[in-house]
């Protein structure tokens, strides 16, 4: 069985918060977060060891995976990169696959602040493994009025899987 082993600081995000009935998020992982310097590209880094059933019938890393974390990151990390702790629904995504990732390799997820409106915020989403970038995505998600549901209710767990 493939042991995760994320890198140091990373924590696995327990999406269900103890829910009884498990979230699409947790069918994906497990997925993991770091917490970096705020201001850079490492505020919020979001984390997978790609495992058989996240393959296609090639044995590389599903387009549909990608782009799910792609999504993620557009929101959760776009979100925190602009201090918003809402749930962002996503209003659009387009997504450029790079190169592929196979079992075994430790994928990153980093969003880039293009800009933020009132009502938008504008993302730039790369995955990569090691320095190299598999998928390049931009976003947009919306800025929900009043209070709203916070992403922030996903737990990290505080020791590493």
């Amino acid at each position: 069985m493939l042991v995760d082993n994320p890198p140091q600081g990373f924590l696995r995000i327990d999406f269900d918060r103890g829910l009884p009935d498990p979230t699409f998020n947790s069918h994906v992982g497990p997925l993991y977060a770091k917490r970096g310097e705020k201001g850079t590209a490492d505020e919020f880094v979001l984390g997978f060891r790609v495992r058989p059933h996240m393959c296609n019938p090639a044995g590389g890393l599903h387009g549909g995976m990608m782009m799910t974390v792609a999504d993620l990151v557009g929101t959760m990390g776009a979100g925190t990169l602009a201090g918003i702790r809402k749930f962002l629904p996503t209003v659009n995504m387009t997504f450029d696959f790079v190169a592929p990732a196979k079992v075994g390799d430790w994928v990153e997820g980093r969003a880039e602040l293009v800009r933020v409106t009132r009502s938008l915020i504008f993302s730039t989403i790369y995955l990569t493994v090691g320095e190299e970038k598999i998928l390049r995505a931009s976003a947009i998600a919306k800025i929900p009025s009043g209070e709203g549901p916070a992403f922030g209710k996903a737990r990290l767990e505080r020791t590493p899987a």
